[in-house]
């Protein structure tokens, strides 16, 4: 179990939804990990998640699906709808628990019927739109934030394909070797973090693969190039929070310069929101993804 400072988890999480709001993208990536990685810390391997553990995933699917890799988003949601659907009657039992659940059910539901759908995985998206469409009339609106246009459909799998060498098959292989040890399948729900992606030890080795990678893809993938220098830097900002803030700045400023200056803007620029109304709550069963989850 973790000795995390009480409510360091949540503090990081409230203010990652208030980064996103204002355009601060990067540090609102950054506030999400720290803060979904303190509240892992709180449960052991075969530990069943919590009510509460179900918001947070939502608050960081929430950010992850404006700036975030889609898989990371998908799966942070997917696991938050199931574990508040195994919570239900806990979360029915007051109109208080109500309030506060029940608009962080629905944004993981239309965060997740988002990216299934735009995905392909229409089958899920209609199952999770049918859970939202259930318990709208819970709560009187809702909004979530757009996905920014260049990292609409741009996950870290599909980043490091544009990095594979042409050519040199031994380096081909090795490539693809890396993209596989550092992603997975969104609907595995193994991966909901940038974090999780290698051990505390090899992450800054990781980090810059990405970062490299990111400046070898600048100019002609830019779409590519931002998604692996925000996960490079979520990588070195998190690890580095571990340690001193000094440390943490001085890492991450090789990082967002590895991003060229014209996609910077749009780490700031404001987006149009997507406003939803309300949904009812919490009788279905919901089969986003295909093992059963730790709220089982």
């Amino acid at each position: 179990m973790s000795h995390v400072e009480a409510g360091y988890p949540e503090r990081q999480l409230d203010d990652a939804v208030k980064k996103l709001r204002s355009g601060q993208g990067a540090s609102a990536l950054v506030s999400a990990e720290n803060g979904l990685q303190a509240w892992l810390e709180r449960f052991e391997d075969d530990d069943p998640f919590t009510v509460d553990m179900a918001r947070a995933l939502s608050q960081h699917a929430e950010v992850l699906h404006r700036w975030g890799d889609p898989d990371l988003a998908v799966a942070a949601a997917d696991l938050a709808v199931r574990t508040f659907l195994n919570r239900r009657d806990e979360i029915n039992r007051t109109a208080g628990a109500r309030g506060r659940y029940v608009p962080a059910f629905m944004k993981a539901g239309l965060i997740a019927a988002d990216i299934h759908q735009r995905f392909g995985r229409s089958s899920i998206a209609a199952s999770a739109r049918g859970l939202v469409q259930d318990a709208r009339p819970m709560v009187s609106s809702l909004r979530i934030e757009a996905p920014v246009p260049l990292l609409t459909d741009m996950t870290l799998a599909r980043a490091l394909k544009q990095v594979t060498p042409a050519g040199d098959e031994r380096a081909a292989e090795l490539s693809r070797e890396f993209a596989r040890a550092v992603t997975a399948p969104a609907t595995d729900c193994s991966l909901v973090t940038s974090s999780l992606r290698c051990t505390s030890a090899d992450a800054p080795m990781v980090a810059g693969m990405f970062a490299a990678a990111a400046t070898a893809t600048s100019d002609r993938e830019p779409a590519a190039s931002l998604r692996l220098g925000l996960e490079a830097h979520v990588l070195y900002a998190h690890q580095s929070e571990r340690q001193t803030p000094e440390l943490r700045y001085n890492m991450a400023r090789p990082v967002l310069g590895a991003c060229p200056p014209r996609l910077l803007p749009d780490l700031r620029a404001p987006r149009p929101a997507c406003a939803h109304s309300r949904p009812r709550l919490l009788d279905g069963r919901y089969c986003g993804r295909a093992h059963p989850v730790r709220g089982d």
